[in-house]
């Protein structure tokens, strides 16, 4: 936590870390501990989002001018750095808007008080698909100067322009003469079926020269299914593919580095695809694929 001429500003950060080839995701969490005048350690919280509508630079009109301040005074400052913007999200607000609720309730700032959700809890429930959530909260006599404090510290400042979010939410509370203010950020994923996953893969492995989808030589989706949610091993009893890659990734555009490695070998020229869920990743939501590679 810090203080600058009584407004405090504490911020937090979440992320999961990547996987490839056989494990299941882990998160790998990061709490920013900021200095400036007084430092002091912040504990753990956070809330979730989707991304989407309203656009990056228009909050719903039930926002306060304040909050639609702090929305553009983000945005200009990514944008000045070359940054894409941050969407305005409704449901990352309403988690937002709860927090600083409690923030004013308790006349104190903090990322979770006493019987709030943790970070990762608070995503989930909120129907949040997302790989990365950070958080900035400040108390202040004035909130207009809420983001220019925000800026001038290091880790608020890097949430602010973190290139891997997408998504934001913004809320702020007042009382007692005090503005407590609460910006949560996300990176969200795009919620797709796992036909949806094994297409937008396969259509990637079919530009890098493979044949993909089921065969009398190869084994059947279901199988690939199966075999994705193994730690190790084939799922299926015949037609054993000669090499598989198990990943996770946020986007499914790109391919990791190791199964690219094994196709540039030429010795891959047959693919099947199979997702899968990860009931270990806790909050966090990844795509989880197995890639089985047949000669």
């Amino acid at each position: 936590m810090t203080q600058m001429s009584n407004t405090y500003i504490t911020g937090l950060r979440f992320n999961d870390s990547n996987r490839v080839v056989s494990g299941r995701l882990r998160f790998l969490a990061l709490a920013l501990f900021l200095l400036a005048i007084i430092v002091m350690p912040a504990t753990g919280f956070a809330a979730g989002a989707a991304a989407g509508t309203p656009t990056a630079m228009t909050p719903p009109p039930s926002s306060s001018a304040a909050e639609q301040y702090l929305l553009t005074a983000a945005n200009r400052a990514r944008a000045a750095r070359g940054l894409s913007p941050l969407h305005y999200d409704a449901t990352l607000a309403q988690a937002a808007k709860y927090h600083a609720l409690q923030m004013a309730e308790h006349r104190d700032i903090s990322h979770q008080f006493q019987g709030e959700p943790d970070l990762m809890q608070r995503g989930a429930q909120a129907g949040v698909k997302f790989s990365l959530i950070t958080e900035n909260v400040a108390d202040s006599p004035d909130s207009s100067i809420l983001h220019d404090l925000w800026m001038r510290s290091p880790g608020h400042r890097e949430n602010l322009l973190d290139p891997e979010v997408n998504s934001i939410g913004i809320a702020i509370v007042s009382r007692g003469g005090r503005y407590y203010a609460v910006e949560d950020f996300a990176s969200t994923v795009e919620s797709l079926s796992f036909d949806e996953q094994e297409q937008t893969v396969a259509m990637t492995l079919a530009q890098a020269g493979l044949r993909v989808g089921s065969s009398n030589i190869t084994s059947t989706t279901d199988e690939a299914r199966r075999t994705c949610g193994l730690d190790s091993g084939f799922a299926g009893s015949q037609n054993k593919p000669m090499y598989i890659v198990r990943y996770t990734a946020d986007h499914l555009d790109q391919l990791p580095g190791v199964l690219t490695k094994r196709i540039e070998s030429g010795k891959f020229h047959k693919a099947v695809v199979g997702a899968c869920t990860d009931a270990g990743s806790g909050a966090f939501t990844d795509y989880n694929i197995a890639v089985l590679l047949y000669p």
